[in-house]
C-alpha cells in the first residue's frame, strides 16, 4: 500500500497550491476556498483531510537547495547535511515557506 499525503489545514493547502502547484484529490480551488470562508463549519473543516493527488507527491521529495530540519531541531541545506542525520521536513524552498503534509500509511 502506498503512502497518502494530506493537509488538515486548508490555508496551508491553498498556499501550497498557489506557490508550488500542488494538486489535490478535491473538486477545485473554489471548493478549498469555500472551506476557508465558511465560518459556521470552520471547526469541522479544519479537521478534514485534504489529500494530495498522486501526481503532486513528487513535490515533497527533497531537493539539493532545500532548507531542511534534521536531527533534533537543527536546520541546514539538504545538500550539505550528512546522510547519517534523519531529515524530518522541508522548511524553505526557493526562498518561500514550505509546508510538509501529514502522511497516512
Amino acid at each position: 500500500m502506498s503512502k497518502k499525503y494530506y493537509f488538515t489545514c486548508p490555508i496551508q493547502a491553498l498556499y501550497m497550491m498557489e506557490e508550488f502547484g500542488v494538486k489535490y484529490d478535491f473538486e477545485n480551488e473554489e471548493g478549498l476556498i469555500r472551506i476557508i470562508k465558511t465560518p459556521e463549519n470552520r471547526r469541522d473543516n479544519f479537521m478534514r483531510k485534504i489529500y494530495v493527488s498522486k501526481e503532486s507527491q513528487k513535490i515533497f521529495k527533497f531537493k539539493k537547495t532545500d532548507l531542511v530540519k534534521y536531527g533534533f531541531g537543527s536546520v541546514g541545506v539538504y545538500n550539505e547535511i550528512s546522510q547519517k542525520h534523519a531529515i524530518t521536513e522541508i522548511i524553505y524552498r526557493n526562498g518561500k515557506q514550505f509546508f510538509m503534509p501529514e502522511v497516512e500509511q
